[in-house]
């Protein structure tokens, strides 16, 4: 089988998700075992299917020229939550 990932090739799955590096892959059987961190930064590690898996320099979406708002609008949705949050607590 045609050896299709390297140790430290960044992937993605094909349904979307976060960007991972590969740290092991097995040509026999196509495993490709990833890690990445998540939201909360810590590491996350899973095994895919060669298959399921992207280059990341494969993938259509453009991440570079992406703006974001410096405001903080947060505050607002935190005070929709409790607002939320003490009508549920209430009834």
């Amino acid at each position: 089988m045609e050896n299709l990932f390297e140790i430290g090739d960044t992937v993605r799955l094909f349904s979307g998700g976060p960007l991972m590096t590969v740290n092991f892959y097995d040509a026999a059987t196509g495993a490709v075992e990833c890690i990445w961190f998540n939201a909360l930064d810590d590491k996350a590690e899973s095994t895919f299917k060669a298959e399921v898996l992207m280059h990341d320099e494969d993938s259509e979406f453009d991440f570079e020229g992406l703006e974001f708002d410096e405001d903080d609008d947060d505050e607002d949705d935190d005070d929709d939550l409790i607002k939320n949050n003490l009508i549920l607590n209430n009834n």
